[in-house]
């Protein structure tokens, strides 16, 4: 198990990441996440990534974090990632190919895997871009890059599944995606942490 905690804007935004070695930020209504995280949320997860931090972006968070956030008036988003996300509507399993098998962050996955979809982003990379598993029809799914002394791991679909809809994330293999995320992007700040 993995110990965790929760935050929400506010600690965002008053610099309360400090004990964190990762953050997530899941699906969601994007333009809700904007406003509530303000410049000065979005200032201190720059922070937090620049100094060793891990981000995950699932769904909402993948759409946050380029420099432009794909919602009505295209405010400017966290600038974590070259990235450009197209939107897409639409829900259900979706298949997956992993493109990068030897990456920590798909350690112990099939090549193909069923995943919930709600709504992710169609992720076209900019430079210095590693894409992980890309759609069937060739955008990608999950990506990764550095930032700051940070990493920055993105997912358009949900490797959480969905217990509303009944897809349990442990039957369908993709919690071990997650794990696999958070286990890497927090390795830098836990090393960092851990020197004297």
């Amino acid at each position: 198990a993995i110990p965790y905690g929760e935050v929400d804007e506010r600690d965002i935004r008053e610099g309360r990441l400090r004990g964190c070695s990762a953050l997530i930020i899941p699906g969601g209504y994007t333009a809700r996440y904007v406003d509530a995280l303000g410049k000065q949320g979005f200032e201190r997860i720059r922070e937090f990534i620049t100094d060793g931090g891990g981000y995950i972006g699932i769904c909402a968070g993948a759409y946050i974090a380029p420099q432009r956030v794909e919602v009505p008036g295209h405010p400017p988003g966290l600038g974590i990632i070259e990235i450009r996300n197209e939107r897409r509507a639409g829900r259900g399993i979706r298949t997956i190919v992993i493109t990068k098998s030897e990456h920590p962050v798909l350690k112990g996955c099939k090549k193909e895997i069923e995943i919930w979809y709600q709504n992710g982003p169609m992720i076209k990379t900019g430079e210095g871009i590693e894409t992980l598993a890309i759609y069937e029809k060739g955008s990608a799914a999950i990506v990764f890059s550095t930032y700051g002394a940070g990493r920055v791991i993105i997912f358009s679909p949900h490797p959480e599944g969905s217990l509303e809809r009944g897809i349990d994330p442990q039957e369908c293999g993709t919690l071990k995606l997650l794990e696999n995320a958070v286990t890497f992007a927090s390795e830098l700040k836990n090393a960092h942490d851990l020197k004297p």
